[in-house]
């Protein structure tokens, strides 16, 4: 016979279980659904992390690699860490450069990026300068491009240019270093002339007025053709609008307003004549003063004077550039 199971059974609950099998899968759901939201963030980041930061180096460099959307149109031979836009006005960019170890210029239409004209320097950049700081000390500037600053002149652009140096996102230049010289962008060609700085770029006949130092390290000017070679040397430097390579016109004030005709290379006025109806303008008015005519010998002025009260008056006049008479209108 046999003896009854006297074990206590566990009471089971089939719904009790069920519900705690659906809580079970519930909590797995959530944590499978957080850890993909986890990967897929993760994986988010890490593609995010390959397109640099606005701002960044990595983000200049890569403008740089694509020449700032300009359209460049060979774009072998360049070293793409010299690339530098050099703006000049809302409708035209430069873009310099060094391409082949030789300087390069491109303009380009700011609109539609087109690449406009370009130059090609002759001659190797030098990339590292040795510097003479005095008093035997010396120092060494890398060179990664270089910048300019354009002037438009009757046959192309002239400009003075420095060279810099890349240290992350921004450039830094060498006090040390003064303007190397300057460019002439005349036709297709890229004229350079080192040491010498531009200090009037349209002068007369298409010439420009340059500065430099000599031994003594004074200033000097000289004028240069549009191919750069000396005219000849001025003893001072000019003003106003030019009649000749020598001498120019221009506006004075002293005791009175004079209208006078100066030689810049004998340092002496070849006229000076008053300005009568000048005589009582005020110390604090705006004057503008505009060349109507000088297609001849008679040239045509316009002054327009606004006094501090808001008062205006307007002035004419003509004045012989062989004689300096003044004749009000």
């Amino acid at each position: 016979m046999r003896e009854p199971d006297n074990r206590i059974k566990p009471i089971v609950f089939p719904s009790f279980q069920r519900g705690q099998e659906k809580t079970t899968r519930i909590k797995m759901n959530r944590i499978f659904n957080v850890c993909m939201f986890i990967i897929c963030y993760l994986l988010l980041l890490s593609s995010c992390d390959k397109e640099p930061l606005m701002g960044s180096d990595e983000w200049e460099q890569k403008r740089r690699n694509n020449f700032y959307d300009y359209k460049v149109k060979n774009r072998d031979g360049f070293d793409m860490q010299s690339i530098i836009p050099c703006g000049y006005n809302e409708d035209t960019v430069f873009l310099a450069g060094i391409k082949n170890e030789r300087m390069w210029i491109g303009m380009f239409d700011e609109h539609t990026k087109e690449q406009l004209k370009e130059w090609n320097g002759t001659e190797t950049i030098e990339r590292t300068i040795k510097i003479d700081l005095g008093y035997g000390e010396t120092e060494f500037f890398d060179v990664t491009t270089f910048k300019i600053s354009p002037y438009k002149t009757q046959w192309g652009f002239v400009s003075t240019f420095s060279y810099l140096h890349r240290r992350a996102v921004s450039w830094a230049s060498s006090d040390s270093i003064p303007d190397k010289g300057c460019l002439f962008l005349n036709g297709d060609n890229m004229i350079f002339l080192n040491n010498l700085r531009i200090a009037i770029p349209c002068w007369f006949q298409g010439s420009v007025v340059v500065s430099y130092k000599k031994s003594d390290n004074e200033d000097y000017c000289a004028i240069l053709s549009p191919i750069g070679d000396l005219i000849m040397e001025l003893g001072e430097g000019p003003q106003g609008e030019p009649i000749s390579y020598t001498e120019g016109i221009f506006i004075a004030r002293e005791s009175d307003y004079f209208i006078i005709r100066h030689n810049y290379q004998t340092g002496k006025d070849v006229w000076k004549t008053s300005i009568p109806s000048l005589k009582d303008v005020e110390d604090n008015a705006r004057i503008n003063s505009t060349i109507l005519e000088q297609s001849n010998s008679i040239w045509k002025y316009q002054f327009d004077i606004t006094n501090y009260d808001g008062s205006k008056k307007q002035v004419i006049f003509t004045v012989d550039v062989e004689t300096g008479k003044v004749t009000e209108i």
